[in-house]
């Protein structure tokens, strides 16, 4: 989904086709030593004074409540967000209300994005767009995990199945299995696994998969995303400075919550977690 002067879509979708890319908890994931939840902690006593969790009064009650039915030890994690002054690898991007109007893609309306790369390139996931597929579709259009054989896909086949599928990056539906799969958890121990950022990884799927079935872990705790965003070297830098996205930290919350049914959009929920000048926009903007 590159730019041209035709084409107002601000960024690209990787896909396998692409020459842009190089072929490439212990129980609940550990979190201990977690330096953006000591920096955000001294932001909240920096703005409501030492002692005080100022991240508890901003809290979306509607949100929180399904996340307790989703997820109860996650829930009882502190939640919070606040803005960056520059996109942070385990960051999010999310979009200014005024984007779709600047680029003519209403799709991008209340987008968040949670940054995998950025360095000598930029690669998110979409995080708030679930699609009609279950994992189970994309096993049969075709996909599947990286050096895994038939058996590794019959495991995922029996512990992912009906698990929703996120759109990670806008493609036409003919093209979804076509598309990287990411699969993002809080579970640190799994063999294969990745940490983006504090008590968030990537992969570890077959190991996943063996433990679900084993009944050891929750699938609910796992999210799969089919494709992802890119941006080119200095393209991301001029869409924030356009206005197209804020940039922001989170706790990991907010990241692995699955995004279904939410009573609150999750980009009003970051956006009034922030406080400020960006819970005005939140409330003013978004219903």
């Amino acid at each position: 989904m590159s730019r041209s002067r035709s084409d107002h879509r601000i960024c690209k979708a990787v896909n396998d086709d692409s020459k842009d890319i190089e072929s490439s908890d212990e129980g609940e994931g550990k979190v201990f030593g977690d330096w953006k939840a000591f920096r955000a902690s001294l932001i909240s006593a920096e703005q409501a004074g030492e002692g005080q969790d100022v991240w508890s009064t901003r809290w979306v009650q509607e949100n929180l409540h399904l996340l307790q039915e989703q997820d109860r030890k996650l829930a009882q994690e502190s939640i919070w967000a606040h803005e960056t002054e520059v996109p942070e690898v385990g960051g999010l991007l999310i979009a200014q209300p005024q984007i779709a109007e600047l680029t003519g893609d209403p799709r991008l309306w209340q987008l968040v994005i949670l940054l995998l790369e950025h360095g000598q390139r930029t690669v998110g996931l979409i995080v708030n767009r679930p699609s009609s597929a279950k994992v189970s579709d994309l096993l049969a259009w075709g996909y599947s995990p990286s050096q895994a054989d038939d058996a590794s896909a019959t495991l995922i086949q029996g512990a992912f199945a009906d698990c929703q599928v996120y759109l990670g990056a806008f493609y036409p539906p003919n093209r979804i299995a076509r598309q990287p799969v990411t699969l993002v958890h809080g579970q640190g121990h799994l063999q294969g696994s990745k940490e983006i950022s504090p008590g968030i990884y990537t992969g570890g799927e077959q190991q996943a998969s063996i433990e679900i079935l084993e009944g050891r872990l929750d699938k609910g705790k796992f999210r799969f995303f089919s494709g992802q965003m890119q941006w080119e070297p200095g393209q991301l830098a001029r869409e924030i400075q356009q206005g197209y996205w804020y940039t922001a930290a989170c706790s990991r919350s907010i990241v692995l919550k699955q995004c279904l049914q939410l009573p609150v959009p999750l980009c009003k929920e970051i956006l009034l977690l922030m406080g400020g000048q960006y819970a005005q926009i939140a409330s003013k903007r978004y219903r």
